[in-house]
């Protein structure tokens, strides 16, 4: 037999030592409610548009809700997310969920007009987030619901990047059951990150001192898809309501009803057959597509709307950190994205195009004195931008000449010189679709000024800070709106109400129900929150932490109207109602009509109305200063694996709701840049037929100096309390 030996040399020695850092499972020193989302829990669960929002379902306490009033995307005054993806905008314990606020490495991230984030950070820039509700912590308020802090990414010594991109197609999709057609659908999301030190051959080696990060993303969205919708037939358009299943009536017929005094009686179309106004026909044909067979039983959809929506987004990020020797560092972050999203308003031919340009950006410079003595100081500015314009694809202008509008309704405004919108007409049932000219070029803006200092005492670690927060609102709003109801064409026999008249009747037979029209451009003075705090962690043993602090925020509410809008419609001579004692308080005394000729102007002789006072120093809402906040919390190691936590505190929110509060009252008697009107047309003993129509709802003059009311009591209008608390909730 053969002997074969088989020589076996000694590999190499390897020894591997792997060092985890991973979060304690336990909160031992806090009762925060709060939760940190790291760098690979982002980078790798799935997110629908990349859009880090959906990360804050994963804090206990979280419900993702939304609602109109704050679910940011088009004309919110917000970024939407990629694909018109709805973000989470959520309630924290149950809070509302426009009391939020965002931050991004410690800067205001805040769109404070809605209530949301300003510049959304790019999923490959976020180091790490925490949703934090603010039981026991001073360091946190202005807010009832969560503190969302995002901390993103810094270079480091050694050059690293990545690239990546999605893409998605309709000829990706599986065929339609019913169409054997796929939908025209692109989305491409793309983008990268690079970040290194600062090299500059021969000139500078910032190893170890300075650092660059920089993030860009890109997003192309196309989808074109058929949306049914209800037109008026030709047959409808003629007069030729028969097929209707409601009686109208003929509201020129009304007169008052000799067996019953106060109440009208009218005549019924016999066979709904009605004579239409040419020039609302007109109107009707030039808006609303020609109607086809029915699509939909159910809705009587006769037309198609396949107007295109396409997005693009473009967004990036530029950071820069440096150390100055061992005590003292700096960074400076820079975010910028801009959004243009094109959409149908709800019918071919007018599509809505809203570009959103925001920005974010400050830095942070932090002073080591010594190990137990660090001061903090930051700075902050974020810009909310949001346009929005759509017009039909065909002219109006000879439309508007041909029914006659009047130039003080649909023209003349601040704006928008020498230009006519087609108005709004509102019709139940049918689309309502009109011309959008809404410029915002920085609707909220704020600046942001903090700082904080942290000195170890023994056992006690004291954090002393504080800071303001401005906010300040600039809109031109430019709208002219019409609606027609039932009740213009209905029964005016009170028994007999029910199930008459026709929204559609009442627009062809050109008998207007509703107006409202805006001309005004929209500025408050610089508002803002103050906010100071004092936090004590004290580790009263090995095993129990106690925190205990003091929080002080005051909102100043900003006034409306600057000095530079003395005299334009919008301005600071408007005025409100207190609803505490009946008194409607004028902002700023204007001149009277006589002098000034033009509004906003105060009416009559120069003696004040009944009930009317001025607001002695340019202002209505009143601060208030009484917004302290104790908080007291502790967290005990009961044993290994156990740890018993309690807190209790009180927040104040300083923030939902205010921009949009200040503005409310843009354009109020003595102005009449905002003007509303209800129940046109409706019979009186003197007019029981009607005689407003859509050409000239407010039956103002044509020209542009018409005055306002002799008294404000009659207006519409969005007043506010004067005496307006911030909200405040008992959390523990």
């Amino acid at each position: 037999a053969a002997t074969i030996d088989f020589a076996l040399t000694v590999g190499s020695q390897i020894e591997v030592v792997t060092v985890h850092g991973a979060t304690p499972q336990l909160e031992t020193t806090s009762a925060n409610l709060g939760l940190v989302v790291a760098t690979k829990q982002v980078n790798d669960l799935p997110l629908n548009g990349r859009d880090f929002t959906q990360l804050l379902t994963l804090t206990p306490g979280v419900s993702p809700v939304n609602n109109s009033q704050s679910g940011p995307g088009q004309g919110n005054y917000a970024e939407p997310a990629p694909g018109n993806v709805a973000p989470t905008i959520p309630s924290v314990n149950g809070s509302a969920n426009r009391s939020n606020y965002f931050f991004t490495d410690g800067l205001s991230n805040f769109g404070a007009f809605h209530s949301v984030y300003a510049v959304p950070p790019i999923i490959d820039e976020i180091q790490e987030f925490k949703v934090v509700s603010h039981a026991d912590s001073a360091e946190y308020g202005s807010v009832i619901g969560g503190v969302v802090n995002v901390v993103t990414k810094s270079g480091t010594n050694d050059l690293h990047g990545s690239l990546f991109e999605y893409a998605r197609k309709g000829t990706f999709d599986a065929q339609q059951a019913f169409t054997a057609s796929r939908p025209d659908f692109k989305q491409n999301e793309f983008g990268g990150v690079v970040g290194g030190p600062v090299l500059i051959p021969k000139l500078y080696n910032g190893k170890n001192k300075t650092f660059f990060f920089a993030a860009y993303q890109g997003f192309r969205y196309s989808l074109t898809q058929a949306t049914d919708i209800r037109v008026p037939t030709a047959a409808e358009l003629a007069g030729d309501l028969s097929s209707w299943g409601t009686q109208i009536y003929d509201p020129f017929s009304t007169r008052p009803d000799p067996a019953n005094p106060g109440q009208f009686i009218r005549d019924p179309f016999p066979g709904n057959q009605i004579t239409p106004d040419p020039n609302m026909v007109a109107w009707a044909k030039f808006i609303f597509p020609a109607a086809g067979p029915v699509l939909d039983t159910n809705t009587l959809a006769n037309a198609t709307d396949s107007t295109p929506t396409t997005q693009h987004i473009n967004q990036f990020t530029a950071k820069i950190d440096q150390k100055f020797g061992q005590n003292d560092s700096a960074w400076f972050r820079y975010s910028h994205d801009t959004s243009v999203e094109s959409a149908s308003l709800g019918l071919p031919g007018i599509p809505q195009v809203v570009t959103i340009p925001n920005r974010n950006y400050g830095g942070s410079y932090v002073h080591v004195f010594s190990p137990s003595l660090i001061v903090q100081a930051q700075f902050g500015r974020t810009e909310v931008g949001d346009n929005a314009t759509a017009s039909f694809t065909k002219s109006t202008a000879a439309l508007i000449s041909q029914i006659g509008f009047s130039p003080a309704f649909v023209g003349n405004f601040k704006a928008a010189p020498g230009r006519s919108f087609l108005p709004g007409a509102g019709i139940a049932g049918f689309p309502s679709v009109g011309e959008v000219y809404a410029l915002h070029p920085q609707v909220p803006t704020a600046n942001q000024f903090s700082g904080v200092v942290t000195k170890t005492i023994g056992n006690h670690v004291i954090n002393i800070g504080g800071g303001f927060i401005s906010n300040k609102f600039y809109s031109p709003i430019t709208t002219d709106n019409l609606t027609f109801l039932a009740g213009a064409t209905g029964n005016t026999d009170p028994t007999d109400k029910v199930n008459t008249g026709d929204p559609l009747a009442s627009f062809l037979l050109n008998v207007p129900a509703q107006a409202d029209r805006r001309n005004v451009v929209t500025e408050t003075r610089p508002g803002g929150v103050m906010s100071e705090f004092v936090q004590d962690s004290w580790r009263a043993t090995p095993k129990l932490t106690i925190n205990a602090g003091l929080r002080y925020d005051v909102t100043f509410y900003p006034p409306m109207g600057t000095s530079k809008q003395i005299g334009i419609n919008g301005g600071p001579e408007t005025g409100d109602v207190d609803f505490n004692n009946g008194t409607y308080i004028i902002q700023k005394l204007p001149p009277l009509c006589s002098t000034r000729g033009f509004a906003p102007c105060l009416p009559g002789t120069g003696a004040l109305p009944a009930h009317v006072v001025v607001s002695p120093n340019d202002k209505i809402l009143h601060n208030d200063w009484k917004n302290f906040g104790p908080h007291l919390g502790f967290a005990y190691k009961a044993m290994d694996g156990l740890v018993v936590r309690g807190g209790f505190g009180i927040v104040y929110d300083n923030w939902a709701g205010v921009l949009q509060t200040a503005q409310n009252i843009s354009g109020l008697w003595p102005d009449i840049g905002q003007q509303e009107a209800a129940n046109l047309n409706a019979p009186t003993s003197a007019s029981p037929t009607p005689t407003v129509t859509a050409q000239n709802p407010f039956a103002i003059a044509a020209g542009n100096n018409f005055f306002p009311a002799p008294d404000p009591f009659g207006q519409v209008g969005f007043e506010y309390d004067p005496n307006l608390k911030d909200p405040y909730a008992e959390q523990w």
